[in-house]
């Protein structure tokens, strides 16, 4: 039986060393007119783009539509992508991530797939950025809800549909690096993987009893063996 392993993005394939939420703040200062010196920090990890988008208005008093919301976050993609572009983008693919991808590729037994808070086009600029967008088949995005917790069932019935395999949930693992990962996949019952390369530390995200808990993918062989045969 296959497994079906879904990858968040920030902080567990790629640390894009605060693009994303400098994009945001561009977006801020475009759309509102106010200088990002005089807005307050939004807590980012593991957060949908539109709930960080509602959080932007709510830290503002406004009232939105999903128009508006749609509005604010089309700016931000136009920020994001111009901020990844430039000469002097310093973000990198994480320890060990493109040598397992690739490891993972050339198992049959291996799925893989997103599950992430980002907006799809979000997810497709940055990963294409890093270069490794090529290794998954589909997801659940954050376009598909503003809550994490209604995303696996998505990204399940989404990969379903494009490998033509009925996963059993007991082969469905949610890997990511933050506590809103971990709940993400007990929502819809699938194991996760934690990884300490986000914010949050190794400890930290043990004491949410995930499945299973590493510092990184620096050993690949080992993280290969733990996602196939565990």
């Amino acid at each position: 039986m296959a497994r079906l392993l879904l990858f968040d993005i920030d902080g567990t394939l790629i640390d894009s060393d605060g693009a994303g939420g400098a994009a945001i703040l561009d977006a801020v200062e475009e759309h509102f007119g106010i200088q990002r010196e005089h807005f307050p920090p939004l807590q980012l990890a593991g957060a949908t783009d539109p709930a960080i988008a509602m959080d932007v208005f709510g830290h503002l008093n406004r009232s939105h539509t999903p128009e508006e919301v749609t509005s604010f976050l089309d700016r931000y993609l136009s920020h994001l992508q111009r901020r990844l572009q430039a000469e002097d983008f310093t973000g990198y693919t994480l320890p060990g991530v493109t040598q397992l991808l690739q490891a993972l590729r050339g198992e049959s037994a291996a799925h893989l797939g997103l599950l992430t808070g980002n907006v799809r086009r979000g997810a497709v600029i940055k990963l294409t950025r890093h270069g490794i967008f090529e290794y998954f088949i589909e997801g659940g995005f954050g376009s598909d809800h503003h809550d994490r917790n209604q995303l696996g069932p998505v990204a399940l019935q989404r990969m379903q549909e494009a490998t033509g395999t009925t996963y059993d949930i007991a082969d469905v693992i949610v890997i990511g690096d933050t506590p809103k990962d971990i709940r993400c996949a007990e929502a819809f019952g699938a194991k996760c993987l934690a990884v300490a390369t986000g914010q949050y530390s190794h400890a930290e995200l043990s004491a949410l009893n995930p499945w299973r808990c590493v510092e990184s993918f620096a050993d690949v062989p080992a993280i290969v063996e733990l996602l196939l045969h565990d």
